[in-house]
């Protein structure tokens, strides 16, 4: 049975101390404004705690909370959450098999390797319209999750931890929200990862990370915007890519109507691209290859070639536009290149190649500088 205690220092209410030695599962904890402090930490189960203020900075609890076993459903309201010294915020160990829900809220994270949010065991976490503030949020090798982030914010920055951490086996849904450093997966990782008109710092991901992007935006403090290896499938859409856009291993990628710095390739990865600029360069290497249709290539002089094929890489284009702005074409080796072109700012191109029949470009004037 659901119980309402009501927790301040007026009359007839419950002392936070008390509410907490009392805590039963089902009960729904309102606090009053204030500050509330539990160093000892508290074991949760099926429990809802809501502050009363105007926002969530008005209730401020310090303490640090583990989901128990047997619970099934945790709610954060309206409450801004201190872990307390260098404790996890909110553990949620393997063996577990829960719901937890932030609802407006702010988690303060204590900006070292601490995790504010640390998940091992099966977990649904709904971050809504909630600040996560010098922390971070990691999903653990164990971890069997379902996340869903929404008019949400992560904003913590490191070289040395990722700002969202997706191990294990689980999907991340990522809407109208910013992360403001890393988004990681692992290479022994299976997840399932969306993300809708949102800004994310960079993208690092490996194992078999399949991605929807539409509309998304990443930073331009990395050197790369994205990186992707190991068995990753891409779909991106609409979406923005400030600084570097690199593929390894065995990564596969449709890329539609998209803004890119730069395309790196090698290995055995493969792009499909359209509708889409490419500002700087784009280099396939190794055993790569490209496919690509109304794609327009920029040189814009931080890199010797606008478009650079070595080893034993393809590609091939339909309706693509050349602006190399000075800088040349390489097909080197044993890659081959065959295209189409509507337009080039240059008559004529120059292509540095040691074998011209590795070079088929229609459409347009092009000359060849031998190597």
């Amino acid at each position: 049975m659901t119980r309402f205690v009501k927790v301040g220092t007026g009359g007839g209410e419950t002392t936070w101390h008390r509410a907490m030695l009392d805590l039963r599962p089902g009960d729904v904890l309102l606090l009053e404004p204030g500050f509330y402090a539990l160093p000892q930490g508290k074991m949760l189960a099926d429990v809802t705690i809501k502050g009363l203020g105007a926002s969530p900075e008005d209730t401020r609890i310090t303490s640090f909370f583990q989901v128990d076993d047997a619970s099934s459903r945790i709610v954060f309201e309206n409450l801004c959450l201190i872990p307390y010294k260098d404790s996890n915020t909110l553990d949620i160990p393997e063996g577990v098999d829960s719901f937890v829900i932030f609802r407006n809220c702010v988690l303060r994270g204590t900006g070292n390797k601490t995790t504010t949010l640390a998940i091992s065991g099966k977990a649904t976490v709904e971050l809504i319209a909630t600040k996560i503030l010098n922390g971070t949020v990691s999903f653990f090798k164990t971890a069997d999750f379902r996340l869903e982030m929404a008019d949400s914010v992560i904003d913590y920055v490191s070289e040395e931890f990722g700002t969202l951490s997706l191990e294990g086996h689980g999907t991340a849904i990522i809407n109208n929200s910013k992360i403001t450093g890393t988004l990681n997966t692992f290479d022994y990782c299976n997840v399932e990862l969306d993300i809708h008109n949102s800004y994310v710092g960079n993208l690092n991901m490996g194992g078999k990370t399949w991605l929807n992007m539409y509309k998304g935006q990443t930073g331009q403090d990395n050197s790369y915007s994205l990186y992707a290896r190991g068995d990753c499938w891409l779909n991106i859409m609409d979406s923005v890519f400030p600084t570097s856009f690199c593929l390894a291993d065995r990564a596969r990628v449709l890329l539609h109507g998209s803004d890119v710095y730069s395309l790196q390739l090698k290995d055995d990865s493969q792009i499909t691209v359209t509708n889409t600029l490419v500002r700087a360069s784009a280099n396939f290497e190794d055993r790569t290859k490209g496919d690509a249709n109304r794609v327009t290539f920029y040189g814009n002089g931080d890199y010797q070639y606008f478009f650079y094929m070595i080893g034993k890489s393809r590609f091939k284009g339909r309706n693509l536009t050349f602006k190399p702005n000075g800088a040349p074409m390489l097909v080197g080796d044993e890659a081959k290149l065959a295209a189409n072109a509507l337009y080039s700012n240059e008559q004529p191109l120059e292509v540095e190649c040691a074998n011209k029949n590795n070079v088929s470009i229609l459409g347009i004037k092009w000359t060849l500088i031998k190597k």
